[in-house]
């Protein structure tokens, strides 16, 4: 291959690698003018054209001139996997409505659904009894965890809610300890709740040991309010908030 040749292959490569087909092709074929059996030239040749036929052509050449080429084999068996036509789909229809056609499968027992029965879960589309199944192993509270969890936790907020915010608000600017004292203290009763009902899980345990807890922070101001007349708001405010919420992110 003379210098010409190589300096017109060197330059379509370079027009190629930047989007420039056109004056790729160009240089390409005026290399091939001087030289039909330049590989490289018809190897990037392939690279610019557009058309399926066309790339074919270029690989059959360089073929022709060097029979064990494998870009050439490798562009030619793409080629062909690209002409092979996909199976046909295989058409599903819902496990629970056999006349609606879907493209959904639960991801776990593989059964067809359509979109009214997929229930979308962060590891993917699951039919309702699978969902069911699941949560039924982990939502495994007996029907009396409910009570015993709304019990403790009443007990303990009112304990609490009567004295914390009054013994915070005599302090200079108590009510900025609440945010540091309520969460860890009304943790802890989230978790005595939660030992109290041998750590069962229960689906609503979080909004009863919640409201539980509101009523009893309540009654607790009430009875020091009876007691000794004092009713510090802004703390209790604060102490409610925090505790309410504590409650229900440890107990979901």
């Amino acid at each position: 291959m003379n210098t010409g040749v190589d300096e017109l292959i060197r330059q379509g490569v370079a027009a190629a690698r930047v989007g420039e087909k056109e004056e790729a092709r160009r240089h390409f074929e005026e290399a091939l003018r001087r030289d039909p059996d330049a590989v490289a030239a018809w190897l990037g040749l392939s690279g610019v054209v557009d058309s399926p036929e066309e790339k074919r052509r270029c690989f059959q050449r360089v073929l022709e001139l060097e029979p064990e080429n494998a870009e050439a084999l490798a562009g030619l068996a793409w080629l062909d996997r690209q002409q092979t036509p996909a199976p046909p789909a295989e058409v599903l229809y819902c496990a629970n409505h056999p006349n609606v056609e879907t493209v959904l499968r639960c991801n776990r027992c593989n059964k067809p659904i359509c979109v009214k029965c997929a229930v979308q879960t962060p590891v993917g589309y699951r039919c309702k009894e699978c969902v069911a199944e699941l949560q039924a192993h982990f939502f495994n509270a007996q029907p009396w965890d409910y009570p015993i969890a709304a019990a403790v936790t009443l007990f303990l907020s009112i304990f609490v809610g009567a004295f914390l915010p009054w013994l915070v608000s005599m302090l200079p600017y108590g009510w900025l300890f609440m945010f540091f004292l309520t969460p860890p203290i009304s943790g802890s009763i989230a978790e005595a709740a939660r030992r109290a009902v041998g750590r069962r899980r229960g689906r609503y345990t979080w909004l009863v040991a919640s409201a539980a807890g509101v009523f009893g922070g309540m009654l607790g101001l009430v009875i020091l309010w009876w007691q000794i007349g004092v009713l510090p708001w802004l703390t209790f405010l604060i102490f409610i908030v925090l505790h309410a919420s504590t409650l229900s992110m440890r107990l979901r």
